[in-house]
């Protein structure tokens, strides 16, 4: 069995209309209610983390063979439709039929943004393992997070907290962090948030392989 063990980093898309713009103000104005976030801080996590608002930055693969050899790929391209087109190349090639898809909250938040984001451009997925995205089930995507949780959202914890709890050096130790990697991008530094969705990746890696003899 292959497995591809995948990262995305989404940034804030360029403003779209009015109305859209409307319903993005509600939704930071709501957060910063809640939370007491910065109101930069809210904006940027409000745009970036919807399919909606968002758009696909860069993808992390790990190619992992039962041997334990592992190659690695960062896919990222002049402009998001280039990288979706890249990535689902990937994804529908006939070598990728058979793999399971690991990630840490990737049924919530990678696999249906990819999805949304990959339908605004019409490309083609042809590969239906990826497009399985049945709950309680570990057929085509094993995503860590809902092991370690049972499936139960009010019990999730975060990459970090998991990593911490394992002793799995954090991802979230670097320069570029989640909240900040928009304004990597803003100034051109695609090297470092290249490097923090390949921390993403290991880290998810190191879990899978805590885990990986108990899912079945």
């Amino acid at each position: 069995m292959a497995y591809l063990i995948l990262d995305i980093e989404t940034v804030p898309l360029p403003m779209i209309d009015d109305e859209v713009e409307l319903a993005i103000e509600k939704k930071i104005q709501s957060h910063i209610e809640r939370t007491g976030d910065d109101p930069k801080n809210a904006e940027s996590l409000i745009r970036s983390t919807s399919p909606y608002f968002g758009q696909v930055l860069c993808i992390g693969m790990r190619w992992l063979q039962d041997d334990g050899s592992a190659k690695d790929k960062v896919v990222c391209e002049e402009n998001e439709e280039a990288t979706l087109k890249s990535f689902f190349n990937i994804v529908n090639h006939p070598s990728s039929r058979g793999v399971q898809y690991v990630h840490y909250n990737g049924l919530g938040f990678d696999i249906p943004f990819l999805l949304i984001r990959a339908a605004h451009y019409g490309i083609e997925i042809n590969n239906y393992n990826f497009k399985d995205l049945r709950r309680f089930s570990y057929k085509s995507h094993i995503d860590v997070m809902m092991y370690l949780c049972n499936w139960n959202n009010y019990n999730a914890i975060s990459m970090d907290i998991a990593c911490r709890s394992f002793g799995i050096p954090s991802p979230k130790e670097g320069d570029v962090k989640g909240e900040t990697v928009a304004k990597a991008f803003e100034e051109g530094n695609i090297e470092d948030v290249n490097d923090y969705v390949m921390r993403d990746v290991e880290a998810t890696h190191q879990l899978f392989e805590k885990v990986r003899k108990y899912i079945s």
